[in-house]
């Protein structure tokens, strides 16, 4: 072989080695995905998180694996997300809205809302204001009639989240100083209907989606929303209830349930982030998980990113007017 053919064949023999790396480098995904829950396992997010989990590794064709990293009303977590590589190996399922008002007005965090894309915004859960099912209350006028007495009642919320905010901007309105309540605050929804089922809290606010698993177990009183929730007939609008002492307060989301990732992921591996989105709308849109979402009643609405940004940066924006009450 002459030296130029000995050329050409070294340079084809690098190109190919290069071409082969570099599909290497490229192929999407190539090993398992871990999914950052950054609250307690056994919650409505939780559970939806998993659901999801198990239909995207389907598609994708690789292990996500769902680690719960309660803590600092969902801070631990989603701190914990934020530093990890942006490269499609670390993704998180989280309500943005309410708990990153707090965390970037009142906990010093390093990111904004901005930070993040909103991939799917898959459910926007309600709140739900709930009782034992041996509860003597039995209507939002007695829990109001006992919240005017310091020290009588004792609630249950999530840290930093809309019910709490909700909780305590109904009683604002209402001159009801914040102290007469004993608060018992949770990282998670999951502890929040154990309490409350338990009869360990004289009452709690929770998400209504989620929280069918203790149906059976308490009393449906309010629902924070504008109309009667089809699901629970039996919980009256809140500012249905509140007429009578002629106010109003405004209606919050209890939380937007959104796959996220950070916004260097579409910035530094464009492919990648593509393949994630087409897979993932493919498993929420799936005839076999829409069947069973509804049998379990998850959510499995498609909003996409350009919708379920909107939807996040709304309710952010409601909740920065009022987060302060928090403080």
């Amino acid at each position: 072989m002459n030296l130029r053919n000995i050329m050409l064949a070294t340079i084809t023999s690098v190109l190919t080695f290069g071409s082969t790396v570099a599909v290497s480098q490229d192929a999407y995904p190539d090993h398992t995905i871990e999914m950052t829950g950054p609250y307690s396992a056994g919650g409505g997010t939780d559970r939806l998180a998993r659901f999801t989990a198990s239909a995207l590794s389907d598609e994708l064709g690789v292990p996500i694996n769902v680690v719960n990293r309660p803590g600092g009303g969902l801070f631990t977590g989603t701190l914990y997300f934020f530093n990890q590589a942006p490269d499609g190996y670390n993704i998180m399922f989280t309500p943005p809205t309410p708990y990153m008002v707090n965390h970037i007005e009142n906990m010093g965090a390093p990111y904004k809302i901005d930070d993040f894309i909103y991939v799917n915004a898959q459910e926007v859960a309600q709140s739900l204001l709930m009782v034992s099912e041996t509860s003597e209350l039995q209507t939002l006028e007695d829990i109001i009639a006992g919240l005017r007495e310091p020290g009588k009642l004792s609630a249950g919320v999530i840290a930093g989240s809309g019910e709490h905010i909700s909780l305590l901007l109904m009683m604002k309105t209402l001159g009801i100083p914040a102290e007469n309540l004993r608060l018992v605050t949770f990282d998670g929804g999951g502890p929040t209907r154990t309490a409350l089922a338990g009869a360990q809290i004289d009452f709690g606010m929770v998400a209504g989606q989620g929280s069918e698993v203790i149906f059976d177990q308490v009393r449906k009183i309010a629902v924070f929303a504008d109309e009667i929730n089809p699901d629970w007939p039996e919980a009256v609008p809140v500012n249905e209830a509140l007429a009578q002492f002629d106010v109003e307060i405004p209606i919050l989301d209890s939380s937007v349930r959104s796959m996220v990732v950070r916004r260097e992921f579409k910035e530094q591996y464009p492919e990648r982030y593509e393949t994630f989105v087409a897979a993932y709308r493919r498993a929420v849109e799936s005839p076999e998980f829409q069947q069973a979402a509804e049998d379990g009643k998850f959510g499995a609405v498609w909003n996409g990113p350009e919708v379920s940004q909107e939807i996040v940066e709304r309710n952010f924006n409601l909740l920065l007017e009022h987060s302060a009450i928090l403080e």
